[in-house]
């Protein structure tokens, strides 16, 4: 059969119309193969056609040159067209097709000018976090004053959640037990259902705990033992205290209040409390103002994407391809805008903002890079895994089919059906 065997440093193309086509020859060349060894083992008559194409195989050919001689085979024999889809069986198809779709999409001229869009979206939300705060708060304060969460409040009142006793109140009183944070849902949750605040303090390094049941004034506190109505009461009571300056602390906050380091439990509070009321970092802050920007990026990248697959293919679903890009986009957009928001905190710290400075974090932008890091990462990881085997790899395992008996069965019809050749003969009479 036809092989390359000349210039052994001769650089063969990738996969081309040229390297199909010589695929497709190869392909053909084996077909007579595998009826000759057909023809054999079952006792039929070879074919001679076959025979003949098999033993005139040209050899000691380059790749340019077989890749001419296949050309002239194809237009002597009328062999027509090449395609990728002759060669493969359904199952090499669909590995091809699986191997072409998790490759990843390089990026177009398009894609970083949307990318640089809205990195910078998300940086200006970052430079500018408290001028977007502040609108935030001013949008929130109109929702105070509504009939529905004035009614809420009133329905809330004296809940033990809301104690402001001694080691307990102040401005950040919401941040010294578990009552107002979101990530500590049953405890408080528990708290309104007895009746009876919970809470932890400190003194002289040891840890106390405090129990209370009755309001500053005497009264007892407001309490739901049904299940249902402490939630209704929990959840109206979180939504009345979020549209307030001071806000809710971030989840799970409230636990650094009752840790051992003093110096923890210090920053806890003074990053809530901040320098003037509702400055600090808390729900608001933290979560739903950076939040805004980073919504900004993701809709300008989705929108480009998945307008740039309807265009492409009818649909807005994006291919497996597609969606490797789309996420390398996003991480480079959010690493910007993360990048921003590390400059700022830091640059505030310096500047005399000290524990304050936190606030300028834009948690979900970190927390999102974080995510899209360990896709991309995945990703990669999916595309080697799928990739075509090495050529060491395609060489040990089609070099292991020619230790078969019936390899060796060819190999000697072969040699019988165009007898001995002149150098034999010479030998013979000898």
């Amino acid at each position: 059969m036809s092989a390359a065997g000349g210039n052994s440093n001769e650089r063969i193309s990738p996969i081309d119309d040229d390297y199909i086509a010589n695929l497709n020859a190869l392909t053909r060349d084996l077909d007579d193969i595998e009826s000759i060894a057909a023809s054999a083992l079952s006792d039929k008559p070879i074919e001679h056609a076959a025979t003949q194409r098999i033993v005139g195989a040209s050899t000691g050919l380059t790749y340019t040159e077989l890749t001419d001689h296949h050309r002239q085979r194809r237009e002597v024999e009328g062999w027509g067209e090449a395609d990728i889809a002759d060669i493969l069986d359904p199952i090499a198809l669909r590995q091809l097709d699986g191997w072409r779709a998790a490759q990843r999409v390089p990026w177009e001229r398009g894609d970083l000018v949307v990318v640089g869009v809205s990195g910078l979206i998300g940086a200006l939300g970052n430079l500018y976090d408290n001028q977007v705060d502040a609108a935030v708060l001013s949008g929130l304060s109109l929702l105070k004053k509504t009939d529905l969460l004035r009614r809420w409040e009133r329905e809330t009142a004296r809940l033990p959640i809301d104690y402001t006793g001694p080691k307990f109140g102040g401005p950040a009183h919401r941040v010294r037990s578990a009552g107002h944070d979101i990530g500590r849902f049953f405890a408080a949750l528990h708290q309104i259902r007895t009746g009876t605040f919970e809470g932890t303090w400190w003194e002289d390094g040891q840890r106390m705990f405090a129990q209370e049941t009755v309001t500053r004034s005497g009264l007892p506190f407001a309490q739901a033992p049904e299940r249902h109505l402490a939630v209704a009461l929990l959840l109206k009571h979180w939504a009345a205290d979020f549209v307030t300056p001071m806000n809710l602390p971030l989840p799970g906050w409230t636990l650094l209040s009752e840790m051992t380091n003093p110096a923890l439990r210090k920053f806890a509070n003074d990053a809530y409390a901040g320098t003037n009321s509702g400055d600090g970092l808390n729900l608001r802050s933290g979560m739903l103002t950076p939040s805004l920007g980073m919504l900004a990026t993701e809709v300008v990248i989705r929108t480009h994407t998945h307008l740039g697959a309807y265009r492409s293919t009818g649909t807005p679903r994006l291919a497996t391809s597609a969606a490797t890009k789309h996420t390398e986009m996003l991480l480079a957009a959010h690493a910007a805008a993360g990048a921003i928001s590390l400059s700022k905190t830091t640059a505030a710290a310096i500047a005399g903002e000290t524990v304050v400075a936190a606030r300028h974090l834009n948690i979900p932008v970190l927390m999102r890079i974080g995510m899209l890091a360990l896709k991309v990462r995945s990703d990669a990881a999916a595309r080697a895994e799928a990739g075509a085997p090495s050529w060491e790899q395609l060489l040990a395992d089609e070099a292991a089919t020619w230790t078969l008996p019936e390899a060796l069965t060819i190999a000697e019809l072969l040699t019988n059906s165009v007898g001995p050749s002149p150098a034999d003969e010479a030998v013979g009479g000898r």
